[in-house]
């Protein structure tokens, strides 16, 4: 009555965690936890019995699933580029733009941010005053001032170039990363 596939190979690894299993706790106490009889479990163990049914290895393998598995690993977040979230009122009350100028232009290297700041200029904001947050450096809050004095439409086209750059200077950081 025997019929293929009603039986699961009981392994050498799952007859070490069962060991170890019952190791750390007691066999009759590993037996009330499963439901499985404590003369099989002794068989397992023995290695005198190779193969358990499957509704056996359904009440055994969770309980030895971490130990056949080993510890989970730890999922470590993936390395920053750039500076974390900044948390000021300032940044609030700012437009959507004005975040992503102060973002990408955070991730850009000083001769990029040199090179942002004369692209701006260069476009219309040649005098154009800093702006005077107090969460923003120096630096920034020029750009600030020079990316508000231009046009709508011209802030735009300067945002969407500058947001190319730091693009392709984030896939370069990333290739050299990994």
């Amino acid at each position: 009555m025997d019929k293929k596939g009603s039986h699961k190979k009981f392994s050498e690894d799952a007859a070490k965690a069962l060991e170890s299993c019952i190791n750390a706790f007691s066999l009759a106490e590993f037996s009330r936890v499963t439901g499985v009889r404590i003369e099989l479990l002794r068989r397992f163990i023995n290695r005198r019995a190779r193969n358990a049914r499957v509704e056996t290895w359904d009440k055994i393998y969770p309980t030895l699933k971490p130990l056949l598995l080993g510890p989970e690993p730890k999922n470590s977040p993936p390395p920053r580029i750039g500076s974390p979230y900044r948390r000021h009122l300032e940044l609030v009350d700012m437009l959507s733009d004005q975040k992503v100028l102060l973002d990408v232009f955070d991730i850009l290297n000083d001769s990029q941010r040199k090179a942002a700041a004369a692209a701006l200029r260069a476009a219309g904001a040649a005098d154009a005053a800093p702006t005077t947050f107090k969460s923003l450096s120096e630096e920034e809050n020029l750009l600030m001032g020079l990316f508000l004095a231009l046009p709508p439409e011209e802030r735009k086209t300067q945002l969407l170039a500058l947001v190319k750059t730091g693009t392709e200077t984030l896939r370069r950081r990333r290739r050299e990363m990994f």
